[in-house]
């Protein structure tokens, strides 16, 4: 069986789900069941999550995201294959991470925690043991 990747586009979103997509359209295209994981934290009320991913929604929302919200960032775990820019970045180092944005033209810098953030995009890449561990982006 192989994995889907789902590509990251700071653009329309991740995979199959699209910035400004309510929470029904979302669910209905990640396709899988909400899965909390430790990872994520407490306070979601703004989120939908899956295994490896939290979907966070803008506009209205409650307790939790009305039908009026709208996606609007994401934060991907490294769980399953993804790509950006047409690269799997599923298992690369920080170096590796560096080269793609310098080769797509996006400047960054590197925060004291060792997190790399895009200067002029809602972009940030978080390291563990000098290989990529989780994305966040957001439209």
């Amino acid at each position: 069986m192989t994995e889907t990747i789902h590509d990251i586009s700071l653009d329309s979103g991740f995979g199959p789900i699209k910035f400004g997509s309510p929470p029904s359209v979302a669910k209905q295209d990640w396709g899988e069941e909400r899965c909390y994981e430790e990872w994520m934290g407490g306070n979601l009320e703004n989120f939908l999550y899956f295994r490896g991913l939290l979907v966070g929604f803008r506009v209205e929302c409650t307790d939790h995201p009305t039908e009026n919200s709208q996606v609007c960032m994401f934060q991907v775990k490294i769980v399953n294959p993804i790509r950006l820019f047409g690269k799997e970045i599923s298992r690369v180092s920080k170096a590796e991470i560096e080269d793609l944005l310098l080769s797509n033209n996006l400047k960054y810098r590197e925060l004291p925690n060792g997190t790399l953030q895009c200067k002029d995009r809602k972009l940030q890449f978080h390291f563990n043991d000098g290989n990529l561990d989780e994305v966040y982006f957001a439209g």
